[in-house]
């Protein structure tokens, strides 16, 4: 059975040979930069350097080397959005991106928002004055049907593409993530200006790459995080208020515009909107935080498994970072015993996998999984 072959099973509720594996499948289930090269000496690999595929998270482009020798399953078209074209360096740590946002990146830390359009003005008339980007400005399609057409030819993996369809994190970014908070619960009128317009902007952007890569992609994917460790960052009202119309205006061209499965990376503990989700037209879920509140994957497997298939799930907060090898063995088996029967399972890392994870510790989740996820599965 080939990777794809495998994959497409589970995305179809089906058992294959064994559960599919990921690494580099999304943007959120690969590997940081700065924690490739030690992946690599443990596999034996030469330094080939390390190519990143999202400028402010640092983000891993996994090698075709490094999937072989995993058994990776998936494959990631290249990245067409990621500040390519009209962003602004002010300095080796400090950008102004598409959308006017400006991040800053310190010493061995992730890029965060520094200045936030929206901070000190939110309101509809803001939106209006704001110079907005197009969807030329926010995608670059160069050369992309042609990577994505190579990719189907020389490989046997799955293709996976990321496409846009935030909804709360755009008003994190555009707003500042405190005030956004607020704005929730009491600025209507400026989150619904705002959303009008960055769906617009992002439908008008997945349009341009779909286009582009036809139907070469098995998996398109979006991302947005509206779950936090102890429950969900909003109440389910709000949600059906304010973000399921967007949601669903973006999950629905997807639909119309792709064959390919549609899966959806959302953080946290987001049990309240999982239904919504599914009835949206997601196919797929990531990355099933289980460390967070009601997220127990027995029970999203029994509610939800099958409607959905469920994507990550191996824990990134303690047993990644902090176990032995063989801590992570037992944890691929305990997640291949809870969500793997019946397919509609692909294993992978909760999150992406950061500096303080041991690299032996990579590959004995990917071994454990070529070992214990052949089917029939062990109870």
């Amino acid at each position: 059975m080939t990777h794809r072959e495998r994959v497409l099973c589970a995305l179809r509720h089906e058992e294959a040979d064994r559960v599919p594996m990921d690494l580099g499948g999304s943007l959120a289930s690969t590997i940081v930069a700065s924690a490739y090269p030690a992946l690599r000496r443990e596999l034996g690999l030469p330094d080939l350097g390390t190519r990143e595929s999202l400028r402010y998270a640092a983000l891993a482009v996994i090698d075709a080397d490094v999937r072989a020798a995993l058994d990776i399953d998936l494959v990631h078209a290249p990245n067409a959005f990621g500040t390519q074209r009209t962003v602004r360096v002010l300095s080796p740590t400090c950008f102004v991106d598409e959308w006017g946002v400006q991040w800053r990146k310190p010493e061995d830390g992730h890029y965060y928002v520094d200045k936030a359009p929206f901070g000190d003005d939110p309101t509809p008339a803001a939106v209006a004055r704001h110079a907005w980007p197009t969807a030329a400005e926010l995608v670059n399609t160069d050369g992309l049907a042609e990577a994505v057409a190579r990719l189907r030819r020389e490989t046997d993996c799955a293709i996976s593409l990321e496409l846009r369809g935030r909804v709360m994190s755009v008003g994190q970014f555009l707003r500042g993530f405190e005030g956004w908070m607020t704005d929730l619960a009491d600025n209507h009128a400026f989150v619904e200006a705002l959303l009008e317009r960055t769906t617009a902007i992002e439908i008008e952007a997945n349009e341009r790459i779909l286009s582009a890569v036809g139907d070469n992609v098995d998996i398109i994917y979006t991302s947005d995080d509206l779950g936090g460790q102890g429950g969900p960052l909003l109440s389910p009202s709000a949600f059906n208020t304010l973000f399921r119309p967007h949601f669903a205006r973006l999950w629905a061209h997807l639909r119309r515009r792709s064959r390919a499965f549609l899966m959806h990376h959302c953080c946290g503990s987001i049990r309240p909107f999982i239904r919504t989700f599914v009835d949206l037209g997601v196919q797929a879920l990531n990355p099933i935080q289980v460390s967070a509140a009601n997220m127990d994957p027995v029970g999203l497997k029994a509610e939800f498994g099958k409607d959905l298939t469920l994507w990550g799930g191996v824990d990134t907060r303690s047993v990644m970072p902090r176990g032995t090898p063989a801590a992570v063995a037992h944890e691929v088996q305990r997640r291949l015993r809870e969500m793997g029967p019946g397919g509609g399972y692909i294993l992978a890392a909760v999150h992406n996998l950061q500096t303080e994870v041991p690299p032996a510790n990579i590959v004995a989740l990917f071994a454990a999984g070529r070992q214990y996820g052949t089917y029939p599965l062990a109870t």
